[in-house]
């Protein structure tokens, strides 16, 4: 068994003439809660697709779990629970007949967990697919996902059509708790801070492809925002070294320091002699931003 709960190989996908995801190299540590994080269009869907054996690479090549989503789709989804952006629901269904559908497919379906998450997602059974709300979708697919405790959960937007109540529930408390079995999640968003305090991985796409791959913790301790003062205003030649990004205003100069060194850094900044410097911390979505640009 390998350290990887997912591994791929120049993973890539092509519609037409135009490459979705290309050469995609990623690596999911078993245990962890790994954030596939972009903006909408840069491919997330499409690598989770791949993974789950809904769609055919194009090139390149794909683990989960120790299996193959090419030959090995049904494996697979014995033992991955998938939340897909889009739902395909049979809309003249009720959900208790939907529900037990899916769950004719799962030897081990976990009736008493299905019951909890239904009062949890305050969810009707006697309604039909047709009557729900998005978010009231969004919350039976997670019922159906989880309710037979698969190995690994692989969400792709899971928080989309969820009211802010709903999502920081899901969060804070299904997820949660889902993580603390020590499986894996991989979760695609483009609600970067809504997710962060769940996360320890992530990794950034961009035009189908892999920007950066780090330990969220890491990340956060090298990536800090720099604020300089200076009386005198900026000098013309100012240059922060490591920075990835600066703007002035006024006579304050902001930089985002991608390999901050509290001794090193701290240094070099002081000898731009400002009157001031202000080192803070970064969220997720303003690492991101810095990062890509988006």
């Amino acid at each position: 068994m390998t350290d990887w709960a997912i591994e791929t190989t120049k993973l890539g996908h092509r519609f037409g003439s135009n490459w979705a995801v290309r050469g995609l190299d990623l690596q999911v540590p078993r245990g962890s809660v790994f954030g596939l994080l972009g903006e909408n269009g840069v491919g997330k869907s499409t690598t989770i697709q791949m993974l789950i054996g809904q769609l055919l690479p194009t090139e390149g090549s794909a683990n989960v779990l120790g299996l193959d989503p090419v030959t090995d789709e049904v494996a697979i989804k014995t033992r991955v629970g998938y939340v897909p952006e889009k739902y395909g629901f049979y809309e003249y269904m009720r959900i208790r007949e939907i529900i037990a559908l899916v769950a004719a497919y799962h030897s081990d379906w976990n009736h008493d967990l299905q019951r909890q998450l239904i009062g949890e997602f305050s969810l009707n059974e006697n309604n039909r697919v047709s009557e729900l709300s998005k978010g009231m979708r969004a919350k039976l697919a997670l019922l159906m996902a989880l309710s037979f405790e698969p190995e690994m959960l692989l969400l792709d937007e899971p928080a989309s059509g969820l009211d802010p109540a709903a999502r920081r529930n899901f969060i804070e408390t299904i997820l949660s708790r889902y993580q603390q079995t020590g499986k894996t999640i991989l979760l695609s968003s483009h609600l970067l801070n809504d997710f962060a305090g769940l996360l320890d991985h992530v990794a950034f796409m961009r035009d189908g492809k892999i920007d950066l791959v780090a330990p969220l913790e890491q990340l956060q301790r090298q990536m800090k925002r720099v604020r300089l003062v200076f009386e005198d205003g900026i000098p013309e030649s100012l240059h922060v070294n490591g920075s990835i990004k600066t703007s002035v205003n006024g006579r304050e100069a902001v930089a985002t320091v991608e390999h901050f060194d509290a001794e090193r850094t701290m240094v070099e900044l002081k000898a731009l002699n400002p009157s001031h410097i202000i080192v803070e911390d970064l969220s997720l979505e303003d690492i991101f931003v810095a990062r890509t640009g988006a």
